[in-house]
């Protein structure tokens, strides 16, 4: 028997001290209510990171739900939380969808600052019609470094919210791309603050950041070598990704094999 039956004492029920407070999205989306949240303390909720998908935000079209939007609460006045955009990503199950027999995966990963002075870690993936080798694959990452390197600079924080989870930024990437390559996709699969220029802001976000450790390491073999920048790879979704497209040409060539095998 529990101890609180022998005691008969009563079970106190937490929810009874939680309070309800009403999220709203950051401007870049419309400053809207989006969530309602139950939190036990005040200063213990902010830092906290909420998920939702660009559908919450939008109400649009039904591809919006392969985008993941993360807000940070940084203030809570009264039964109002303020949140800024901490990042966003791609779709664990879309990100899988994008992956092709007999072609490749090109990956780039780099801080860049916007006009403000607010820096995001901005992972670029771009999926090829046919095979790239690795020069072409390199040409690839410098074309795209270069575009972001002279775009995001002139954008206000509020525009590179817009530009990169609306996906205008991932159209003229990819009208750039195909210039020098059969790019089928490319787009940008994650982005995360990672500096922003207010105190408050700043402090919450490295708060979060010594608790919750970014899955990221630097690949050295590989790098941008006409920026001076190292080209940086995502372990766990991008393994996955590149062990899928392994298999499937293990078995693209299988299959080629024993049609040989039938032919003679």
């Amino acid at each position: 028997m529990a101890k609180g039956a022998r005691r008969g004492g009563r079970v106190r029920d937490k929810w009874k001290d939680k309070q309800w407070i009403v999220v709203n999205s950051p401007p870049a989306f419309g400053g809207n209510p989006v969530n309602y949240l139950p939190i036990t303390d005040v200063k213990g909720a902010e830092g906290r990171i909420i998920e939702n998908t660009l559908w919450d935000f939008y109400k649009g079209e039904p591809t919006q739900h392969q985008t993941k939007v993360y807000l940070q609460i940084v203030n809570i006045m009264g039964n109002n939380a303020k949140t800024i955009f901490k990042g966003h990503e791609y779709a664990k199950d879309f990100l899988r969808s994008l992956v092709r027999r007999g072609s490749s995966m090109v990956n780039l990963v780099k801080d860049y600052k916007t006009s403000e002075g607010y820096v995001f870690r901005v992972a670029i993936v771009a999926f090829s019609q046919r095979r790239l080798n690795t020069s072409k694959k390199h040409e690839v990452r410098l074309l795209i470094d270069r575009f972001l390197s002279e775009k995001i600079p002139r954008l206000n924080v509020d525009q590179f919210v817009q530009e990169s989870t609306s996906g205008n930024l991932s159209k003229e990437l990819l009208a750039e791309s195909k210039k020098i390559g059969f790019i089928r996709h490319l787009g940008i699969k994650k982005t995360k603050l990672i500096y922003s220029p207010k105190i408050i802001e700043n402090q919450i976000i490295q708060k979060t950041e010594d608790i919750v450790d970014d899955e990221e390491v630097i690949d050295k073999n590989e790098g941008l070598t006409e920026s001076g920048t190292t080209e940086t790879t995502t372990e766990n979704a991008d393994e996955e990704i590149e062990k899928t497209l392994e298999t499937k040409t293990e078995i693209e060539t299988e299959t080629d094999a024993d049609e040989d095998k039938t032919e003679t």
